[in-house]
This record gives C-alpha cells, structure tokens and sequence, in this order.
C-alpha cells in the first residue's frame, strides 16, 4: 500500500484519495461469520474487477485500489478523476443494491506535494486518514530530504486495545502471576505482530508503557493492602517477570 502512494505521489502535484467504506446497515449482519466472506466474493466482482478492467483504461493518470473487506481506499493522480469515480462507485452501486457511508468517505489531498501545495494555499498541513488500524500521514525520510507515507496506530485503535487490556488485567488480577504475566506478555506478542511496522515504534512503546502502569494499579487492588511502592513493581516484579519488548516485526519499505 505504501509503494502505491509513493509512486503515485512521485508522478503528480495533487493526489485524490478517495476513502471509501460500505454502509453496513444493509446486508449481512455485522459479527456474522459468514459476512466478510460474502462481502469479499461479491466486491470482487463489483468493484474490484469493474476497477481494473474498466476505471483504469479510462483514468489518463495513475490509479490503485487497495482493499480489504469492505474496507477500502483508491488513489488517483487526478483530483478531478477521483471525483469523478466517487460518482461512478455510487451509480455502480446502486445498481447492485449497496450503499457507500457518507460520513466515512471523503476524498482528500495526499502526497509529495500536498505539503507544498496546501501551505501555497494558505492552508494547513495535509490531512490524514485510518485504514486497517493505523493513521497514515505525510511525512519525510529519516533525513527529511524525501517524502515518505507515514504510519501509526489509530488514535481510536489504541484506545480500544487499552480498553481491553485494562478490563483483562482488571477482571484476573487475582490469578497468579505468573498466569497474569504470561497472557499478558501472548497480548502484546500479538499487538506487535500487527503493529509492530516502520515508524510505528513510538506507539508500540506507549502501549507497553501504558500496560506496565495498568499492571501496577491492578497488581496493588488484589487485596486491602498495597502491594507494591513504583520500586518493587519496576525494579523487583517486572525483573521477575520480564514484559516483552516491543519490535519492528514489518518493514514497509523496501531499499
């Protein structure tokens, strides 16, 4: 995903992203097993085979489709054909009995020279969009000479992992801890595994360091009294029972 932004912000001054989601109001249950499978197999044949056979012979410039689910976004080097398509998908549509939900589409300018072209404007810096969990915003290289697409968890996803950390830690505090200590460490194996990706490394951190202090609230409510001062709980507990840490597990980019 990310090498179709770069290459396509590297061949135009305005990129459209056209941010795209199905309502799911209509349809097949949401939680149902069966309904991303269904949405799946029948977006295929409605957008993504109607995408590349047709939209892309028509665009004079460059054009992708990234999708997952029915979640799915579409970069255009053109303002005016991602406007274009917007009205299009709709039609198409319609015509096969779905719905795109207005308050999660937007077309928005992204790229090398949305920077450039936003402050020129008088305008602020370029918006940013969520995609399968993470923000993805305009940035620079490590030495700030090039653009480069940046990711980082959603606001709204690490969130909804903290939340559900703290009301697992929360409801087993009393196990024994090493029972404790295990399970959390599976849930954060699995948090890196996802989002464990270039640039990210600031939020996986936070979210180890926002699980240590979680522990130590909850670690301290197994009983009337208190059981550990900050000292015994970082310099003795966790030296007993190590958390992992956090890692690059996906890098994004490719030299």
């Amino acid at each position: 995903m990310v090498d179709v932004f770069l290459s396509t912000a590297d061949n135009t001054a305005v990129t459209g992203m056209a941010r795209l989601f199905l309502d799911s109001e209509r349809g097949t249950p949401q939680g149902n097993g069966a309904s991303p499978v269904l949405a799946n197999v029948y977006l295929h044949y409605v957008l993504d085979n109607w995408f590349d056979v047709i939209v892309k012979r028509q665009c004079k410039g460059e054009c992708y489709l990234i999708r997952y689910c029915d979640d799915f976004v579409c970069c255009f080097q053109s303002q005016y054909e991602a406007e274009v398509f917007r009205q299009r998908l709709e039609e198409r549509f319609r015509k096969y009995g779905l719905e795109l939900a207005e308050e999660k589409t937007k077309i928005l300018e992204f790229g090398r020279f949305a920077r450039r072209n936003r402050r020129a404007r008088g305008e602020r810096k370029p918006d940013t969009f969520d995609f399968l969990g993470f923000t993805f915003y305009c940035g620079m290289d490590g030495k700030k000479q090039f653009f480069r697409c940046r990711v980082k968890t959603s606001k709204k996803k690490f969130r909804s992992k903290i939340r559900a950390m703290k009301e697992w830690i929360k409801t087993h505090r009393t196990m024994a801890l090493e029972q404790i200590f295990k399970t959390v460490n599976a849930k954060l194996r699995g948090h890196y595994q996802y989002y464990g990706v270039t640039d990210n490394t600031r939020e996986v951190k936070n979210f180890l360091m926002q699980t240590k202090w979680l522990l130590f609230k909850w670690l301290n409510r197994r009983s009337q009294r208190r059981s550990y001062t900050l000292d015994t709980f970082f310099n003795g507990l966790l030296r007993t029972f190590p958390l992992l840490e956090p890692s690059i597990k996906v890098s994004l980019f490719y030299r």
